[in-house]
């Protein structure tokens, strides 16, 4: 009885033909590279414009650690969508509008855990519009874990085409971690949240990831959530001190520099300003709401008490180079002729409003936009007067 290689010498043929071929594509290639005297690495370095991925729609409900890390935060799914351009809607309401305005910040601005239809970007525009009678489109590019410098490329790349009247900004916590832990705001060795705007891929991991994210990406994420779940359940110790983003820092003592880390806060806020001018969109900036007060509620202690312990940070500390970087704020505005909406000390800085350090509760985003519609009010009158 013949054998399976007997019975089947054509394709045996055609195998050994694909393998000879492709033997002789990667001889060739070798033979072509060292006369071209040139070596491809093979790697991709982008700036990374960190956005909600465009089109996107779903509901992001708070972990299990988000709970812990608030005291009136609900705890539900909360409805997410983005248009083509990443921009978390509702956005574009009308087609022509007599008005546009653009917010730019981290999670504090997206409001991912605000209902839709509350967060503050959005609800301004809808307030403007009742006030004023004009048409008026707000739209919402806040991302969570951005700094000023992800803002800028937004606004460089994706806020200027879109010929804004007013493009407004609010950083503060995301700056601040990022400049006491890192070097600079291109710190590549700074690992948390993968912050960093310059990227280095392997082509390969460039191509894979795009397929898995065009073909499966509903059975990727899954998988990546078995495979942490599984990782906790295995070794829960190992698997929490990985998943910590700042674990390589722990135990180190910082010393605050805050000459420095203003002086690179103020350099993106006069950059940003300088940029929208440059551009004709008026730039206005505003300050961070919070809890750090001067006798902060139990919650507040519980989440700042790690820096003191890890890295020699006190609470009075912290909560002076925060208020520092929110005067800041006040002063780059007042020194350019710059509007400055300050969230900070119209908001109180009560549980009601603010769920854990920064972030805004329903109540606390109705108010921020109640506040960002009166201030925007008076100044609108000359921004639409050459159109009528």
């Amino acid at each position: 009885m013949k054998n399976w290689f007997e019975r089947n010498p054509g394709k045996i043929f055609l195998v050994f033909l694909c393998l000879l071929l492709l033997g002789g594509v990667w001889i060739t290639e070798k033979v072509l590279a060292w006369k071209a005297d040139t070596y491809h690495s093979g790697i991709a370095r982008v700036i990374r414009l960190r956005e909600v991925q465009p089109l996107f729609s779903g509901r992001f409900a708070p972990t299990a650690d988000e709970m812990r890390m608030s005291d009136t935060l609900v705890n539900k799914g909360y409805r997410v969508r983005t248009d083509a351009d990443g921009l978390i809607e509702p956005s574009r309401i009308h087609g022509r509008a007599d008005l546009s305005l653009v917010f730019l910040g981290g999670s504090t601005t997206a409001c991912y855990y605000v209902d839709e239809e509350e967060r503050f970007p959005y609800l301004s525009g809808r307030l403007l519009e009742q006030e004023t009678g004009l048409k008026v489109n707000s739209y919402n590019s806040g991302v969570g874990g951005n700094f000023s410098i992800h803002s800028l490329d937004i606004l460089l790349n994706k806020v200027m085409p879109m010929q804004p009247d007013l493009a407004v900004m609010m950083h503060n916590i995301n700056d601040l971690t990022v400049l006491m832990f890192a070097k600079s705001y291109w710190d590549r060795d700074f690992k948390k949240g993968n912050t960093s705007p310059i990227v280095v891929l392997k082509k390969r991991y460039l191509d894979f990831r795009l397929l898995v994210e065009d073909y499966i990406p509903h059975f990727y994420n899954a998988s990546k959530e078995f495979e942490k779940k599984v990782r906790r359940a295995l070794r829960p110790k190992k698997a929490i001190k990985q998943e910590d983003e700042l674990r390589d820092l722990r135990g180190k003592k910082i010393v605050i520099d805050k000459d420095r880390l203003l002086q690179e806060f103020n350099m993106n806020l006069e950059l940003f300003i300088n940029m929208c001018r440059a551009r004709k969109i008026t730039p206005v900036l505003m300050t961070m709401a919070n809890r750090l007060k001067d006798n902060p509620d139990p919650l507040i202690i519980q989440l700042t008490q790690g820096l003191e312990k890890d890295h020699g940070i006190t609470y009075r500390q912290y909560k002076e180079i925060f208020d520092l970087f929110n005067e800041a704020i006040r002063r780059t505005a007042a020194a350019n002729g710059v509007l400055a909406i300050d969230l900070a000390r119209a908001v109180p800085q009560e549980r009601e409003y603010i769920y854990d350090l920064v972030h805004f509760t329903n109540r606390g985003s109705q108010l921020a936009a109640a506040v960002i519609e009166e201030r925007l009010k008076p100044h609108l009158a000359s921004l639409t007067a050459g159109r009528n």
